[in-house]
């Protein structure tokens, strides 16, 4: 019976240190994902944006605006060609679905100026913030 205890342990003990190791690190893996994804979608925005406002001498009046409606907006204009990643779901954007979408669109009154945040998944907090005023870039 003993045997069969010490078998138990150096089974069970392994087993639960992985468990344990990867309740730890894929929370952070999905986390890190997320944040690269976010700043590549954002990235592919901006110069969409920068393109636009070469061409019109404005930003898209329409704010705000989601990241599925700026998409299909940039789309229609032929400033973007693909939809990029949705960073909530790693696929395209699908632009007739009302899946989540993170990435908000503002402009001031004029459109002289804009805005792209990408929110948290879980709140409302901002975790990344491109504009063409302060936060030119995301490094």
């Amino acid at each position: 019976m003993k045997k069969n205890k010490n078998l138990l342990v150096r089974i069970l003990l392994p087993a639960a240190l992985v468990i344990g190791l990867l309740a730890i690190v894929l929370p952070a893996r999905n986390r890190t994902r997320l944040e690269h994804q976010s700043k590549q979608t954002l990235l592919t925005l901006q110069e969409a944006l920068q393109n636009f406002h070469v061409e019109d001498e404005a930003y898209p009046t329409k704010s705000p605006m989601s990241g599925t409606e700026l998409i299909q907006f940039l789309m229609d204009t032929k400033h973007l060609q693909t939809p990029p990643l949705n960073p909530a779901t790693l696929r395209p954007y699908q632009l007739d679905s009302s899946e989540a979408d993170r990435i908000v669109y503002t402009t001031d009154e004029l459109a002289e100026t804009y805005s792209l945040k990408a929110m948290e998944l879980d709140s409302d907090e901002t975790m990344f913030i491109v504009d063409s005023t302060e936060h030119q870039s995301l490094e």
